[in-house]
């Protein structure tokens, strides 16, 4: 992988860690990086679909109590 500016200290990193991504409505997003030292300082990424999944079990157990 190329190197890439960490979000946290904006020095560039050989060995950049994926830590989120921004979405923007006038353009295109952009993928936020950091170096293995900050990596994590940030907040971990919400999987969706264990969100769901969540969702469905508890509601289930409302339902069947």
């Amino acid at each position: 992988m190329t190197s890439q500016v960490c979000a946290r200290c904006d020095a560039r990193t050989g060995k950049p860690v994926l830590v989120g991504h921004v979405h923007s409505a006038s353009a295109g997003g952009r993928t936020l990086y950091s170096c293995p030292e900050h990596a994590l300082t940030f907040p971990r990424p919400i999987d969706p679909v264990a969100q769901i999944d969540a969702l469905r079990r508890a509601r289930k157990e409302e339902t069947a109590s």
